[in-house]
């Protein structure tokens, strides 16, 4: 695990850097595709660039080629080898107005299938939790929808180690809750509990919470709320009811001088709370590098 403190540790230098880097911009009607952490990062295209790019699943997409006619699509995938990818590739080469990949490995089969590859500064390794990948994923999608503002990547880092304990794993399942750009933030929280802690999680958007899971909400469950991009403060009125009804609810503050910096205090948080989680737990690796039969399934599917 001291290879991956180092890793978050390291991010607001390294982010600095990268946000000044040249990125084609994302035009009305993009289709972000990814899948897992990657999901998030499509999701976050949708929700920055306020509903002008759309977000799908690769397999989504791979079903549904016609959504690329005439539209460019942006995958996102570190590998660039996963099989949903490559088919939904595949199948849409001759509809799209153009396609880009954000990568790691400029010679993977779908970097290679492109029109145009965004490298994204880290050395990928596989079967490694997304931590400074998806950081710099993130980034790169904010800036081609045109984010823009203050981003002072080193003072959200430290806003983070002041709240990062805010959040609190359940015996039971552990909620990560956002709206708008925090929903796709509270996905990825998730996505951490599983791989780093083994743990059983879930990442929903703010306002569906209360129409769903709240009523299969037990006491050995805790929900975790960001309050970034929350404008009639709904994360403090469900913590105050879900408290009063006794169960375990938490809110993260919102952080930042800008969309830019808000987005990156819940992932920071996001990050170091499940470091610290697993270094109380004792754990040396992510939890998910033990699970060798669900690792076969996994690889099966996803390879």
């Amino acid at each position: 695990m001291v290879e991956l403190y180092s890793e978050v540790a390291r991010q607001p230098e390294t982010l600095e850097a990268f946000a000044g880097a040249t990125l084609p911009r994302a035009p009305r009607g993009s289709v972000f595709v990814g899948a897992g952490d990657s999901y998030a990062t499509a999701l976050l295209g949708f929700y920055a660039s306020k509903g002008r790019c759309i977000a799908l699943d690769p397999y989504a997409l791979a079903s549904e080629p016609e959504v690329a006619r005439g539209v460019k699509v942006i995958f996102i995938s570190m590998s660039g080898r996963t099989k949903s990818n490559l088919l939904a590739l595949t199948r849409i080469r001759r509809l799209a107005k153009g396609i880009t990949v954000l990568t790691a490995v400029r010679e993977s089969p779908l970097a290679t299938g492109a029109d145009s590859v965004v490298m994204l500064p880290f050395s990928y390794a596989p079967k490694s939790p997304g931590l400074l990948s998806f950081s710099l994923a993130a980034l790169a999608v904010l800036r081609m929808v045109g984010v823009s503002g203050p981003s002072d990547f080193g003072e959200v880092f430290e806003g983070a180690k002041a709240d990062y304990r805010r959040p609190s794993l359940a015996k039971g399942t552990t909620y990560f809750l956002g709206n708008s750009l925090g929903h796709a933030a509270a996905l990825y929280a998730s996505a951490k509990v599983y791989e780093l802690l083994g743990g059983r999680a879930a990442g929903e958007a703010l306002e569906e919470f209360s129409h769903k899971e709240l009523f299969s909400l037990r006491p050995s469950d805790s929900v975790n709320i960001f309050s970034a991009f929350d404008p009639d403060h709904m994360a403090g009125s469900l913590r105050r009811a879900l408290s009063n009804e006794g169960y375990n609810a938490a809110v993260i503050p919102a952080r930042g001088h800008s969309e830019l910096e808000r987005f990156f205090h819940c992932v920071f948080v996001s990050q170091l709370w499940a470091l610290g989680e697993a270094r109380k737990a004792g754990l040396t690796k992510p939890k998910f590098l033990s699970e060798q039969r669900r690792l076969r399934v996994s690889d099966s599917m996803i390879y």
